[in-house]
Order: structure tokens, then C-alpha cells, then sequence
């Protein structure tokens, strides 16, 4: 497994003891102030900010403790910005601001659970209106509807069973720069070849969006975000494959779910997930390994706010709706069902993630 190797945004803590605000992290010691050069063991932690917000990456070798290094609005107004590692990591600083010649790759999230964090380049517009919608709105086939970052609200946005769609996007169809609000009902409901990009959901609602294609279709989840649910994010109830890159998601239960105990229920179901952060989600995919399921899952991060482990690739057995309940049979890396080894997963502390995996494929 990797840790750190991202880039993330503490908001400030309060603290009602404290006078003064810190400008490192507990736990950690400053090797050189804003706009000088400092040096670092290969892959260190290096926290910059001041007044108890924070930007994380990871480093190596010498880099100039500034913005540019840690990414545009990372330095904190009001005062000199620090550049701090954890108390007893070998180090070095000088006065000279020469340009960085560190490694790192990053990602963004907001420092509170139910934050709007985004994947880099793939943040969040301020709605341009917000409309409120009296019926599911029909994107018809090989169409693409452009939201113009306008909010969308329906109704409901609980957990509640049967909501309606606030979009259904036809065989074909594209929906872009759109916002669901919270009053999300079942979200986005793809009929079979779909492509969401640049959507953002403020309330996941039932679910942030339903792929229900055949065999053979596509549902194609690009840039863009989802927050605030108790339960999944998108669910799988069609065949064919779900995709989902430069994402976003926080507090849920799942990022991807294939349905458990749909009516006709089967597979196989492919689904990808491919350069994506989530906080505060328990489970990253779930997948009926009995029904031939495949999950591919590359360049993932977790930026979770405590210790609970994160299930990577979770297996099932599916079932067919009256025909018996649906269980969990364990977690998986590398196996026919699970495309994805530890090493595919960067944990920004505290994140950790559930390794207790099955010796090979989970019996069922």
C-alpha cells in the first residue's frame, strides 16, 4: 500500500483552550518557513499552512515551501505559511527560493465530513440558478442536455425506496455541468449507453444514479462529485459495465454497489473505477462474485476523517429477489473478481483500509 501521495485541506479546528492558533500540525515540527527551500527524505509527509489549516503531499528531495509547490489556494492568508513533517523525520531548509524539484500527485477534499472535496480539476461550481423540477426530466435518446452548473431539485432526497429519477437519460444520452440539490429522490437513472460528466450531487438521495442498460451498454461516470448518503452511491441493476474516473465521494456507505436482490438479478457486471478519492465511505465496491462480477479499481485514494477500515473490492453472493437474502462473503484483492492489489490504494492518515482478505477467492 501507498501512503500519502495526495494533496488534502484541513479546515481550522476549534480549540477552546488554545489562544493561538498553530501554524504545524500536532505531531509535527517545522523545517522552514514560507518561500524557502527545504529538502526531505524520499516519500515524506509535508504539511504547509498555518493557523491550523493545512495542505498535505508528498515529497522527495528539495522543494521551495510555497503555493506553487502544494497547489493553488493552499497558502493561508494573514501571516508567514510554514513547511512541517512529522516530528523526527530527517530534514534540511536553506534561505533559497529556488524551484522545486519534488515528486508528488495530489488531490483535494474539504477537512469536514460532509464537505464539498472534489477531485482535481473537477471542482464543484457555485450554482448559476437552481430549478425546481415538478417531474422527472426525460434526456432523450443520443442527446446531450447542458445544465449550465444549474442546481436541480425533485423531491425527497432520503433513503426511501421507489423515489423517482430527478433525470432519465435514454439510450445514448449525455447529461453535463449539472447540480442535483437535496431534494435528490433516486438521482439519475441511465436506460442503457449513458455519459455523466461534470455532475455534482450535494445529496446522494436514494442513490446518486442507477445504471439499467443491457448487456453491452455502458454508463460512463466522469469528473465530478457526490455527497451526503447513508447507504451507495451508484447502483448496478442493469448489465453491462459502469465506469467512474476523476471522482469524488464522500459519506456513504458504498462508492458502487451491483444489486444484491433485484428482480431477474444476474450478471456478469463489469464495473472500473479509475482515479477517484472518497472520504468517509465504507465500502469502495460491491460485487456478486457468483454472478461472474468484475471490479477493476486503479489509482484510488482514501481520505477518511478516522480509522475505520475501508472495504476495497467486497464480495457477495446475489440473489434473486424471493429467492433468499444476499450475503457478504469477504473482501478480495487479485482474484478473477477483484482487479485491484493494496498497492493500488494511497491512504492519507488516519485512512486504513480492511487487508483481512479471503486466501484467494471467497467461497460461496
Amino acid at each position: 500500500m501507498k501512503y500519502g501521495n495526495a494533496l488534502i485541506t484541513l479546515g481550522a479546528l476549534a480549540v477552546a483552550a488554545a489562544v493561538f492558533a498553530a501554524n504545524r500540525p500536532s505531531g509535527y515540527t517545522t523545517i522552514c518557513t514560507e518561500n524557502k527551500t527545504c529538502s526531505v527524505a524520499p516519500n515524506t509527509n509535508v504539511a504547509f499552512g498555518r493557523a491550523d489549516q493545512f495542505t498535505y503531499r508528498v515529497l522527495s528531495g528539495s522543494f521551495v515551501c510555497s503555493e506553487a509547490t502544494f497547489g493553488a489556494g493552499s497558502r493561508v492568508a494573514g501571516g508567514v505559511n510554514e513547511c512541517s513533517v512529522p516530528t523526527g523525520t530527517s530534514s534540511s531548509s536553506s534561505s533559497s527560493s529556488s524551484s522545486s524539484t519534488s515528486s508528488s500527485s495530489s488531490s483535494s477534499s474539504s477537512s469536514s465530513s460532509g464537505g464539498t472535496g472534489s477531485y482535481p480539476g473537477c471542482e464543484k461550481p457555485t450554482p448559476t440558478a437552481t430549478v425546481q423540477l415538478s417531474a422527472t426530466h426525460v434526456v432523450p435518446a443520443g442527446t446531450v442536455f447542458d445544465g449550465q452548473n444549474r442546481r436541480y431539485n425533485l423531491s425527497g432526497g432520503s433513503q426511501s425506496e421507489g423515489q423517482p429519477a430527478v433525470f432519465d437519460v435514454q439510450e445514448g444520452g449525455t447529461i453535463r455541468n449539472v447540480i442535483i440539490g437535496d431534494l435528490a429522490a433516486d438521482g439519475i437513472h441511465c436506460l442503457g449507453n449513458c455519459t455523466l460528466e461534470r455532475v455534482w450531487w450535494e445529496d446522494i438521495g436514494e442513490d446518486a444514479a442507477t445504471a439499467l442498460g443491457p448487456a453491452g451498454t455502458v454508463m460512463n461516470i466522469t469528473c465530478g462529485a457526490a455527497y451526503n448518503g447513508s447507504d451507495k452511491t451508484f447502483q448496478f441493476n442493469g448489465r453491462g459495465e459502469m465506469r467512474i474516473s476523476n471522482f469524488y465521494a464522500s459519506n456513504a456507505g458504498k462508492l458502487v454497489r451491483s444489486c444484491g436482490d433485484c428482480t431477474g438479478n444476474g450478471g456478469p457486471r463489469r464495473i472500473w473505477v479509475t482515479n477517484v478519492i472518497t472520504r468517509d465511505v465504507s465500502t469502495t465496491v460491491g460485487i456478486n462474485s457468483n454472478f461472474g462480477d468484475v471490479a477493476t479499481i486503479r489509482n484510488l485514494t482514501l481520505q477518511n476523517s478516522g480509522t475505520s477500515k475501508t472495504k476495497i473490492c467486497q464480495v457477495y453472493r446475489g440473489v434473486v429477489k424471493g429467492q433468499g437474502s444476499t450475503s457478504a462473503l469477504g473482501v478480495e484483492f487479485n482474484t478473477p473478481n477483484c482487479n485491484v492489489s493494496q498497492s493500488d490504494v494511497t491512504l492519507i492518515p488516519p485512512s486504513q483500509m480492511n487487508t483481512s482478505a479471503c486466501a484467494g477467492t471467497c467461497p460461496w
